[in-house]
């Protein structure tokens, strides 16, 4: 798991619960350097979830719920890193279409490495999107939580409905979103 995550991860812990928070499970932590990370190091997902936990004991939220703010945090900051990826986008499927080719391409092409999950994506109709992913690694609330980011970057109302397929012996994570109506 990239970097990325964990540095995203331990500065919207320090910006929602404080420095005092993250200087306390930082000891307790048997990843990165002592609670350093190097954003394009790669890091065991063993190690991201057991940040989560550790955070989640501290702050007194269900790990999944804490997971879910994460990622819709997360969502707000790759906007600002990836910024060229949301232009010319005028609404979530749009933006929705596109990752398909960001996952598959892009990623592929920049850690040719990894094992980049298995990822499909389609619109269903003017208000339905479905998106399907298959990887070894429990992210569903993470993706839901991005899912909730998104939505108020585009200022559109979402109905996120999440279940696990199983599908020529594999698992996938399928994910629909429902228009509902636009954000005031």
């Amino acid at each position: 798991m990239k970097g990325i995550f964990f540095t995203e991860l331990l500065e919207m812990a320090e910006r929602e619960y404080g420095s005092q928070v993250v200087d306390k499970i930082i000891p307790f932590l048997e990843v990165g350097d002592h609670g350093v990370f190097n954003a394009n190091m790669d890091y065991p997902y063993t190690q991201f979830h057991e940040l989560i936990n550790r955070l989640a004991d501290e702050v007194r939220i269900a790990p999944s719920d804490l997971t879910k703010l994460y990622g819709e945090y997360l969502f707000s900051r790759l906007i600002i890193i990836y910024r060229p990826h949301f232009a010319g986008n005028s609404d979530i499927f749009a933006f929705l279409e596109q990752i398909d080719y960001f996952i598959h391409v892009k990623l592929q092409a920049d850690f040719p490495h990894k094992g980049i999950p298995g990822f499909k994506a389609e619109r269903i109709n003017q208000n339905t999107f479905a998106l399907s992913y298959q990887s070894k690694y429990d992210l569903i609330d993470l993706a839901i939580g991005l899912f909730m980011g998104c939505q108020k970057f585009f200022n559109e109302d979402l109905t996120v409905n999440a279940e696990i397929k199983t599908e020529f012996d594999k698992e996938w994570v399928c994910i629909t979103l429902n228009k509902s109506r636009v954000l005031v």
